[in-house]
Order: structure tokens, then C-alpha cells, then sequence
């Protein structure tokens, strides 16, 4: 019936086994993947969750897509209101649901393969209905809690060990909180004792170091029921580059060379083409060992390179005095049990280091890890590679590239997750990127990159596609681990301070107090 100028409510009995009030009625043409519904409840946003009975399966839970205001005020009514003569016209809100479905025996989400039926009214689920379905039963307690379902108050947690076994992609463009969502993932990962190695390029992950008491984000704790808390002791940092180069709290990173073969030095060269020069090398390393065995370095390796006599020679030379003047294999190896611990978190500073440098000593860090979680020698652990799109591009040279691939296919096997980080996800390189099982994707608005996520998130709507679009500071879609459908989040907010954000260059002209 009306009441003023809309449908208020809609008559009839409620459906079976609900005992609340309908907050729509469907109408029209109905498909079983989606139908449309008059609302009758002003509250009902989109993104909203409603549920529906079909006649077969039972209660159904559905997202609303789209929200429209349909009217019969025609052309000449409307120039009549610009002219305050218009006459009141009836309207009402016509929502377009997308159907999710329901859980079954075996606990998977099924979508009903038949239509629910016309004039079947529309419901509010409660909580524990949303939180079942769409797979977000985790407790704070044994799950990472990333935020807030947004508009309600119901927990987003994931499983941190399927973050670690599915490898994780977070995609933002520059500003809207991809390295700010990730210090919330580290926290969460740090307490359940999951070890993360950062390679952090523009040092903004220092911070994890201390508590967040950065006032606007100390009011917003309380929604979120978080309390200020640094790492403290247990954040540890390495840097890649020279120690003059660096500052003088950090500890310079050492890979040992003898920990390194014929195939990963061919790799560290990064040398194209080099034909020949790999079999030059191959004979080489073998000689050096005959005599040395394992008590070798740089130096023994290029000597018997130079005492070859096969014209190749001269790429190999080339690569490895390359290698040879990069510090990290001149530094005292550290061991692989200070980089990866049980509830330490360990940054590997690529700031301070030219491109070359950190190309060359990522790359050997990785290969060093991999092969030792293959071997079980370090725990499983989290990488999380900052600017994904500088060491994994989808074209164009990098070295640390094919290592990445390998850990991106390969890792879970073994226990090594990946935390992709990028604003460009259109230049990171989709073999890694597709291998991402669970997705956070904050505000988007470049095309290309807009493709690219579009097509590395599945069950994303086009409606949803668009709001990527739009989505404010700390908004976030998530989809994958145990939630089986994009959810819209509302970030929460850091225990750690966040070192991103934008420099204030009036500040630091001495222009803002």
C-alpha cells in the first residue's frame, strides 16, 4: 500500500519459517542467477545482503546489485515542479539481487539452478546467516581480522594459514591503502606467531615498529575494538645495500655464495644470450669444487672462468665480476634462521640500494629461501614483495621475475606464501598474479589495471567492477580463503603506525606548524 509517496509495506502473510518483516517483494521476470524486487524498507542499501524462499531449496541468500527510483512523472510534470505546479507523483525503489545461494551438506555455496518464484517477499538475514554463507564464521581468536563487513558489525577474519598456502594479492592505486591494508594482514599474521619477510622498496614498513597513536586513528579503535601495539622486539631489519650507503641501525644482509649453483648464478647474471658461457660456467664450478670442495668463493670461481679457453668465457666474466662488487656476497653470510623465525617479522630494506643491487640481491635472498623451505630448514613463513610490479612485470626484464614465478606456482607446496603488493596490477605479471587465491582490492581507476583485476577476482559483478572505482580510503573487496564471494570491508584500523602516506611538503618547508 502507499503511505506519502512510496511503498511502505507489503501485505500478505511471511514466508515459512521466517518470523520477520518482509523488506520487499519480487516482481517481474525472474532468472535463477538474479531478480528484481520492490523495496519497502528505506534502509536496504546496495551491497546490502537479503534472503528469499525458493520453493525447492529453501532459504536463499542474495546481494543487492543496484538500486533504482522508478516514477510515473512524465516530461511535462517534471517542467511543471521547475515551475513549483507539479502535482505529488508516486514512487518506488526497485532493487536488482544478485542470487548467492546457500551452503550444502558438504559446507560448499551453491547457487539454485531454478528461478525463485514471483511475488515471493524479500528478507533481512540475520548475522549468523551472512556470516554462514558467505564463509566468515572465523573468530578473532583463530582468524586474522582484517575489518568490518561493511554497513554492519559483523568480524572479517581470515584463516592466516590459507593466506600463507593460497598466496595473497592486494592491488590499490598509489594512496588508497594497499601498504596501510598489508600493515593490518602483518599484525594479524605476527600474532598468530606466522613468520613475514618483507622486501620493503620505499621503507614504509619500519613502522610496524611502534604503536599507532596517531590521534584521528586512535578515535576510530574503538569500533574496532583494537588498542595501540608496536612489534617491538620482535620486527627485525636487513638492508641489501653497502653499509655506508645505509643507515647505521641496519644490518647489512649476506647471502653465501656457496649456497648458490651453476643454474642460479646463470640466473643472477642476468646476462642474455649468453649460448656458450653457461657450459664455460658449468665446467668451472665443478673444477673449483674438485679442488676446494665447499670452501669456495667469487674470486676461485672467476679464476677458473679466465683460465678457460673457450672464447664464451667473456659474458661469464662479465656477470660474475657484477655479482662480485654487490655487497651482499661480500657481507658475512646471515643465517637463514635470522631472516625467517617463528613470530618475528623481518624486513628487507631495498631503499637505500641502486636498482641493479636490489635485483640481483633479492633474487639470491628468494632462491635461499625457497630451497630452504623446500628443505624444511625454516618454518613456513609469509613473503611479501612491495611493488610487485618492479620485481615480477608482466614485460620486460627483471631478474628476480623467474624465482617469483617459481614461488608463486611452487610455494604452497612447501609452505612459502606470497603477499602481492602492487598499484599497477596491469604490469605485474599475471602467472603470479593468477596464482593469488585471496584478493583485496582497494580504489582503482585506471583501465588497464581496472582489466586486470576484473579478470584475476572471480565472481565479481559488473556492478561491483564499477564501484572499484569509487571505493573510499579503507574500503576494501575481499574474496577467497573461506569467503567464497566478493565482500565489501571496512579496513580496520592499524595497532602498528603506518609509515605510507604522501610526504606534506608545506610541513617539510617549514610552511605548517
Amino acid at each position: 500500500m502507499l503511505k506519502g509517496n512510496i511503498i511502505e509495506t507489503v501485505e500478505g502473510p511471511t514466508d515459512p519459517g521466517h518470523g520477520g518483516d518482509p523488506v520487499g517483494v519480487v516482481f517481474g521476470n525472474v532468472s535463477s542467477s538474479s531478480f528484481k524486487c520492490i523495496l519497502t524498507d528505506l534502509s536496504i542499501r546496495e551491497m546490502d545482503h537479503v534472503e528469499v524462499h525458493h520453493p525447492v531449496e529453501g532459504w536463499v541468500l542474495g546481494s543487492i546489485d543496484d538500486i533504482e527510483l522508478r516514477s510515473d512523472i512524465s516530461k511535462d510534470d517534471a517542467f511543471l515542479h521547475m515551475m513549483d505546479r507539479g502535482k505529488n507523483a508516486a514512487y518506488r525503489r526497485i532493487a536488482t539481487v544478485k542470487m548467492i545461494g546457500q551452503r550444502d551438506q558438504d559446507d560448499r555455496l551453491r547457487r539454485p539452478l531454478t528461478p525463485i518464484l514471483p511475488s515471493s517477499k524479500v528478507y533481512k538475514p540475520d548475522d549468523a546467516k551472512v556470516q554462514s554463507i558467505l564463509g566468515l564464521h572465523l573468530s578473532r581468536k583463530n582468524g586474522a581480522y582484517i575489518g568490518k563487513l561493511l554497513n554492519t558489525e559483523i568480524d572479517v577474519v581470515l584463516d592466516p594459514f590459507k593466506l600463507v598456502q593460497n598466496h595473497v594479492s592486494i592491488i590499490a592505486k598509489s594512496g588508497s591503502g594497499k601498504s596501510y591494508v598489508c600493515g593490518v594482514m602483518i599484525e594479524e599474521l605476527n600474532h598468530h606467531d606466522v613468520p613475514v619477510v618483507i622486501l620493503d622498496l620505499h621503507g614504509e614498513y619500519r613502522s610496524l615498529i611502534s604503536p599507532n597513536i596517531e590521534e584521528t586513528e586512535y578515535n576510530r579503535m574503538a569500533r574496532f575494538d583494537v588498542a595501540p601495539k608496536g612489534l617491538g622486539d620482535a620486527l627485525r631489519e636487513f638492508t641489501l645495500a653497502s653499509s655506508s650507503d645505509s643507515r647505521d641501525d641496519l644490518t647489512a644482509l649476506g647471502i653465501d655464495i656457496r649456497t648458490l649453483n651453476a643454474e642460479d648464478l646463470l640466473d643472477l647474471m642476468g646476462v642474455k644470450n649468453i649460448g656458450a658461457g653457461s657450459s664455460v660456467l658449468y665446467t668451472a664450478l665443478h673444477r673449483v669444487k674438485e679442488v676446494l670442495g665447499d670452501d669456495l668463493d667469487l674470486y676461485d670461481i672467476i679464476s677458473a672462468v679466465q683460465a678457460d679457453n673457450n672464447p664464451a668465457k667473456w659474458n661469464v666474466l662479465n656477470g660474475l665480476e657484477h655479482i662480485m662488487r654487490i655487497p651482499t656476497f661480500s657481507n658475512p653470510p646471515t643465517p637463514l634462521s635470522n631472516i625467517v623465525e617463528k613470530g618475528k617479522v623481518t624486513i628487507i630494506e631495498l631503499k637505500d640500494a641502486p636498482l641493479d643491487m636490489q635485483q640481483v640481491g633479492a633474487a639470491a635472498l628468494l632462491k635461499r629461501l625457497f630451497n630452504a623451505r623446500k628443505k624444511e630448514v625454516i618454518p613456513p613463513f609469509m613473503l611479501v614483495v612491495e611493488e610487485a610490479h618492479n620485481f615480477c612485470p608482466q614485460s620486460g626484464p627483471a631478474i628476480t621475475s623467474k624465482v617469483l614465478r617459481t614461488i608463486a606456482s611452487e610455494g604452497r607446496k612447501f609452505g612459502m606464501g606470497l603477499t602481492i603488493v602492487s598499484q599497477r596490477p596491469a604490469k605485474v605479471d599475471k602467472n603470479v598474479l593468477s596464482q593469488c587465491g585471496t584478493q583485496i582490492i582497494l580504489k582503482v581507476t585506471n583501465p588497464n589495471d581496472l582489466k586486470a583485476v576484473i579478470a584475476s577476482v572471480e565472481g565479481l559483478t559488473t556492478r561491483m567492477a564499477e564501484e572499484v572505482q569509487r571505493l573510499p580510503v579503507a574500503v576494501a573487496i575481499v574474496v577467497g580463503g573461506t569467503i567464497s564471494e566478493p565482500v565489501l570491508v571496512e579496513v580496520r584500523t592499524r595497532m602498528t603506525r603506518h609509515g605510507g602516506g604522501a610526504v606534506d611538503i608545506l610541513r617539510d618547508l617549514g610552511m605548517r606548524g
